[in-house]
């Protein structure tokens, strides 16, 4: 994951990476319910499979092109607008293939 995002900063220089991972503090924070399944916090592999990319202020094309860039890295990726408009991108636990 770190691999993948690094490359895609380097094109991109004014992307942002708004949560790489989770603890459960940080929803109580946001107000949000914990979600003991979600991929931001540390799996039983050591390793966070999922982080969040703002969207705001950068164009539909440009995200888009972000979305398809990390999707051919093998990345799942979904457009969230509800809590704060990212792009939440995921890696597939080895159990999903």
């Amino acid at each position: 994951m770190r691999i993948a995002a690094s490359t895609y900063l380097l094109f991109d220089r004014d992307a942002v990476v708004t949560d790489p991972g989770r603890t459960a503090e940080d929803y109580l924070q946001m107000g949000l319910p914990i979600n003991e399944a979600s991929l931001h916090f540390k799996l039983q592999d050591r390793y966070v499979h999922a982080m969040d990319l703002r969207t705001i202020g950068r164009s539909p094309l440009r995200n888009r092109m972000t979305a398809a860039y990390f999707r051919l890295m093998g990345f799942r990726s979904l457009h969230h607008v509800g809590t704060e408009d990212h792009l939440h991108l995921s890696l597939p636990l080895p159990s999903d293939t």
